[in-house]
């Protein structure tokens, strides 16, 4: 069962590129307009109050009709100034926030009898305006990054009320909420075209670092299915390269230590013949009849257990190769040759079908799963269907089956159903072993099913040519 929220490596190295270069895109973005707001907060009062005094002097040095033209040329980012007459709003400062102090510093520095300071007010800036709440969040952050970088920074915005000659009020101010320009629109689009890139980049990446592992898994689900030896390329990344090698060496030393145990059933099962056929000999020197015919009988299904389990041996290790074949043509061969030995067998005709495998071992898969319908069933119909990627041999019978409990264990080689050991009434226990294995070494598939109408099924599934 695949785990809750899991995710393949392709998965994870795409995430974390999003998540890690749209997190540093974004950062980067603050950094960007933090930079605009440094001219306005890298300064201190003291100098705020000189340049507003200096901006003052200058408007009392210059004709009243040039105030507005001075006042545009000089406005900066971090200053701004503007005319106010008597009539105008913010007219008057705030009540009850003029900071005296300041005000008098400004005064001094003034130094002018035509001018008069009437307030002066630091206040933190409002951020009451129509881009919200998340422009405050992004002015903070922007004031912790200019904050790392410099030691000094002024957050208060300065307000200035000066009385010129006539009936107009001079109001200076420095505009820190006015300066911070949300890119809203033009960073959003940026995020889009970063993250749209790296998706394509990271889902490339991500596909060429996980191919070699998809070759392994591809190899690794053919151990115990084919018999040839899967060798993996051993190229690409050096732990790629390793991994490779450690799988083809894994193999290797399988498929050595499977065949050295075949050789040595195989090589008992040879050796123990001749001692049997002494026994044999040696039975027929026994005078009492009755116990001369059980132990010729013990002995000869003692020499077909070891002819089975030889012949499953030798089955496994075969190195025949694999061809196309008509298994139309096979099939209809095995079932005339069984009927001519006088079974009952039905083979339904169909179109040429073919498919890539050992002609010998698949002939004698086939043949053990007919045998066995036969043997159990009395009768066989067999079948070859085209189910489009691959071949079905479906072979039914009219018996009872094998019961579903026991569908996972007949494969299991000696194991029989049938509680008799006797060569009479069934073998010992390789028929379906043999047949399973083929089929698996041609990557193929066994199913038992009870269809509709009763008897039993065996199916048998294959990869199309």
């Amino acid at each position: 069962m695949r785990p809750l929220f899991s995710i393949s490596l392709a998965g994870r190295t795409l995430v974390i590129l999003l998540v890690g270069l749209t997190f540093s895109h974004i950062l980067s973005i603050l950094v960007f307009t933090s930079e605009k707001l440094e001219p306005a907060v890298l300064t201190n009062e003291e100098e705020l109050l000189a340049r507003m005094a200096v901006i003052t002097r200058l408007l009392l040095e210059t004709p009243a009709s040039l105030h507005e033209t001075v006042l545009s040329a000089i406005n900066r980012h971090d200053l701004h100034g503007r005319l106010i007459p008597a009539s105008g709003p913010h007219f008057n400062p705030p009540p009850e926030q003029n900071d005296e102090h300041l005000r008098q510093r400004l005064e001094t520095l003034l130094h002018a009898p035509l001018a008069h300071v009437a307030a002066v007010n630091a206040t933190l800036p409002d951020w009451n305006h129509h881009h919200g709440s998340f422009h405050r969040f992004l002015f903070h952050l922007e004031m912790d990054i200019i904050r790392l970088m410099h030691d000094t920074v002024m957050e208060r915005e300065l307000h200035a009320w000066i009385d010129l000659p006539g009936e107009n009020r001079l109001l200076l101010e420095t505009r820190l909420a006015a300066n911070h320009v949300p890119l809203f629109r033009h960073a959003t689009l940026s995020v889009i075209i970063m993250t749209g890139a790296t998706l394509v980049f990271a889902l490339i990446i991500a596909g060429y670092m996980t191919q070699p592992l998809k070759r392994i898994v591809a190899a690794a689900d053919t151990i115990g299915q084919d018999r040839s030896i899967v060798q993996l390329p051993e190229n690409g990344p050096s732990e790629v390269v390793a991994v490779a090698r450690a799988f083809n060496r894994m193999n290797r030393r399988l498929r050595e230590f499977v065949e050295e145990r075949l050789r040595m059933i195989a090589a008992i099962s040879h050796d123990l013949r001749t001692p049997l056929t002494k026994l044999k000999l040696l039975a027929e020197f026994v005078d009492d009849e009755t116990t001369r015919k059980q132990m010729i009988a013990t002995l000869d299904e003692m020499a077909f257990m070891l002819s089975s389990t030889l012949t499953f041996a030798r089955d496994s290790m075969s190195s025949e190769a694999k061809q196309p074949v008509n298994m139309n043509s096979l099939l209809s061969a095995i079932c005339a040759d069984m009927v001519d030995a006088g079974h009952q067998v039905v083979f339904v005709e169909a179109d040429k079908q073919t498919c890539s495998c050992r002609p010998l071992a698949m002939k004698r898969a086939l043949t053990n799963l007919i045998h066995n319908a036969v043997q159990y069933g009395g009768a066989a119909q067999v079948s070859l269907q085209d189910s489009g990627k691959k071949l079905v041999v479906a072979i039914r019978d009219p018996g009872p089956g094998i019961p579903k409990e026991e569908w996972d264990h007949v494969f299991k080689p000696f194991l029989r159903l049938e509680p008799s050991r006797s060569p009479d009434t069934g073998g010992v226990g390789l028929g379906l072993a043999i047949a399973d294995a083929v089929i698996r070494d041609h990557q193929g598939s066994i199913r038992f099913s009870f269809p509709e109408g009763g008897g039993f099924m065996a199916c048998v599934e294959l990869k199309k040519l």
